[in-house]
């Protein structure tokens, strides 16, 4: 089958499946990521291999422009409200499942190494699958509010955390074998270069969007002007190796601090994206192997449970420490399982950087990201229905169970 017809194919089946799932009332999101699952090789293989990374570039664009959307919660005004509760909350919830899993891994005699980049990984929270939660279930409240704050605080955690962990590795192993000086640059260089570089390039194109949208008044030249933008922004990011999740968050900040019209923008961005997330989603199904959840074997369960306590129990405790809203206390934890793009990014990562580790690493890893992707998203609308900010169709919250 050839890219356009595998790309006609997920459109449909995920229009399919996302009707299909609302009679159980599940998330769109886990039939989207069903129906890949089924198209993909690992089930019928309609979609190949090759036709998924022909695909690639509209899964990278779909994510930048999810990552856009998230990057408004930085807007000055509403993150000066909220903004130190969610970061000093997004510290423990990490530090937690990050720890845990660090003490699992070690408990069942893995080298400190692979302890530490599990670790790391263990942090991110897919952002897309619960944005897409959210926005499903029309959430409005607390919970939903701290949600799309932590999913936009994490990833820059993860990211930091990965880093760090890699430029220890990297200080360590190499030790002795040059000079102290270029040792340590060897390791802190990428660190920095990721975080500035990445926040540097969304910056400079947030502000070309912001400047350029005020000559702007027709949708569809506000559309073309925002999807330019992104591509510029993720095709960039490729080019100079830095963090195109960063970098379009950073457009986001940005556009909204610094343009009058950002609402109106990202309002009419909701409208016109439903496409380019049902591929997102579509071919993040297809892309699971499930052959691998069979062999993740004890230590990927250890990940699984540790990773999910860290999650729930650090969520649970840092909300009440802050005092938050009940409903946060209650159900922020549900809200923070969903794990995908960042974690196989950094998996690949880890395969360049540090190859011995990779086979362990990626195993694991992807194997916890397949289950996670289809009950993250589950956890999520739980949550936002059991805490009663969910008004999907305008009326009354629903259950997700009834």
């Amino acid at each position: 089958m050839n890219e356009l017809s595998s790309l006609g194919l997920i459109l449909l089946l995920a229009l399919l499946a996302g009707n299909l799932v609302k009679v159980v009332r599940i998330p769109e999101v886990t039939g989207y990521i069903l129906a890949g699952i089924a198209l993909g090789p690992s089930v019928l293989g309609w979609v190949s291999h090759d036709n998924l990374q022909a695909l690639e570039v509209l899964s990278e664009v779909a994510l930048g422009l999810i990552l856009f959307s998230i990057g408004s919660i930085f807007e000055f005004k509403r993150f000066r409200r909220i903004g130190d509760r969610i970061v000093r909350l997004t510290l423990i919830e990490s530090a937690l499942a990050a720890a845990l899993v660090v003490v699992g891994i070690l408990v069942l005699g893995q080298s400190w190494q692979i302890a530490l980049l599990l670790g790391a990984i263990a942090i991110a929270t897919a952002p897309a699958s619960t944005l897409m939660v959210v926005r499903e279930c029309n959430g409005r409240g607390p919970l939903s509010e701290a949600l799309l704050g932590i999913i936009a605080v994490n990833n820059i955690i993860c990211i930091i955390a990965y880093l760090s962990c890699a430029a220890v590795i990297n200080l360590v192993s190499h030790w002795g074998d040059t000079a102290i000086g270029v040792s340590l640059y060897r390791a802190g260089f990428p660190l920095v270069w990721q975080l500035v570089g990445s926040a540097a390039l969304g910056f400079l194109v947030g502000l070309m969007l912001a400047a350029w949208s005020t000559q702007v008044s027709e949708t569809g030249e506000m559309l073309i002007l925002l999807a330019g933008s992104i591509l510029l922004c993720v095709g960039a990011a490729r080019i100079f190796d830095i963090s195109a999740l960063v970098a379009s968050l950073s457009v986001g900040a940005t556009m909204a601090n610094l343009s009058r019209r950002s609402s109106r923008l990202f309002k009419t961005l909701e409208g016109t994206d439903p496409p380019f997330y049902a591929i997102f989603f579509v071919i993040a199904g297809a892309d699971l192997n499930l052959q691998l959840v069979s062999s993740m074997g004890v230590l990927g369960f250890a990940y699984l449970a540790a990773r999910a306590c860290g999650k729930f129990i650090g969520a649970g405790i840092g909300a009440k420490w802050l005092k938050m809203e009940p409903q946060v206390q209650r159900f922020l934890g549900f809200g923070l399982m969903a794990q995908a793009g960042l974690a196989v990014g950094l998996t690949i990562t880890v395969g360049r950087q540090f190859p011995e580790y990779y086979p362990l690493v990626s195993t694991v890893i992807l194997s916890s990201v397949a289950l996670y992707e289809m009950f993250g998203p589950i956890a999520t609308k739980f949550a936002i229905v059991q805490s009663g900010e969910a008004r999907m169709g305008g009326g009354a919250a629903q259950s997700i169970w009834i």
